[in-house]
């Protein structure tokens, strides 16, 4: 069982480092790394220096909060394993504090165990009348630009919030159906981590590369990282195959986990040693978020007892 995983990054080498020494310790798993491209990347080569299996992507982006750049992103990390000349059984999407809180015997026997399945899980949102997931395709979203997180009175965001606002007024009237030239593709909602199978990850591959007008439309929605992925695949023939389908609408983006644990209660929460006992109990495979420092008890609890 050979595993990809793909890991997207922009802070704490130190934590991407540990992580990839634990996972790649295992001679079946590789871990390939994009480091955003407004980042210095230096210190990530120095801190993975040395650590097989690591792989760094060709190309980078510079990876905006809820930007269309992301899954730009993902799809270096994914045509860069899919074209290593490594036949990897599943591709395995992270991002950056995320940390394993199973061994790496538990996680290749999970994988074996339940191969063939395809662990992207998928909430509908085509047509619904709850606003918290309509305005996702019904307004106008311009995120790959540095103003996302800016005050209010930063002039370029004022701007760009004027022309989205004004651009909404071509997408107002969406259902959430993208009309492409094959099909009909509702669009569904879900965890930007998740695994996949190699055919799987070759059918995304070469849909991004047919399917224009669905780019399109992806690139103007809110959080496309949590569409994109989980919208091809659930209107394919791999929706029967994931752990889950058919999933009646519910609000909140815990509700749709896949592979791995986090809280958000208002934004996510930064795990310590006070977790331990719950990450113990618990099924998944991985947890986020985690950072050095402030959750290096945590961890060193974590690599001891696994």
């Amino acid at each position: 069982m050979k595993i990809a995983f793909l890991n997207l990054c922009h802070t704490d080498p130190e934590l991407v480092a540990r992580c990839a020494r634990r996972l790649t310790s295992d001679q079946d798993f590789d871990m390939y790394v994009h480091v955003d491209a407004k980042q210095n990347i230096e210190p990530f080569h120095k801190a993975l220096d040395g650590i097989r299996g690591v792989y760094f992507t060709k190309d980078r982006y510079k990876v905006y909060w809820g930007g269309y750049n992301a899954i730009h992103a993902t799809f270096e990390l994914l045509r860069n394993a899919l074209n290593s000349g490594i036949h990897y059984d599943y591709f395995c999407l992270m991002q950056n504090l995320d940390y394993p809180i199973k061994s790496n015997a538990q996680i290749k026997a999970f994988f074996e165990d339940n191969n063939g399945k395809e662990f992207l899980r998928g909430c509908p949102i085509a047509e619904t009348d709850d606003w918290e997931f309509s305005r996702k395709y019904r307004l106008y979203y311009m995120k790959d630009n540095p103003y996302g997180k800016a005050s209010n009175k930063d002039p370029h965001k004022l701007l760009i919030t004027l022309m989205s606002t004004i651009m909404s007024i071509t997408t107002i009237g969406s259902k959430g159906i993208i009309h492409e030239k094959d099909k009909d593709y509702r669009i569904y909602y879900g965890c930007a981590q998740w695994a996949i199978t190699n055919e799987c990850a070759s059918f995304l591959d070469e849909f991004e590369k047919t399917h224009p007008k669905f780019n399109r439309k992806m690139k103007i929605m809110q959080f496309p990282d949590e569409e994109y992925f989980h919208t091809v695949v659930h209107n394919s023939e791999f929706r029967t195959k994931c752990i889950k389908y058919d999933e009646p609408e519910a609000r909140w983006l815990v509700n749709w986990r896949n592979l791995t644990y986090f809280e958000f209660p208002k934004e996510v929460t930064v795990l310590t040693k006070a977790d331990y006992d719950k990450l113990m109990e618990i099924p998944d495979l991985f947890c986020r978020k985690v950072r050095s420092k402030i959750s290096d008890t945590l961890l060193d609890e974590l690599d001891k007892q696994i």
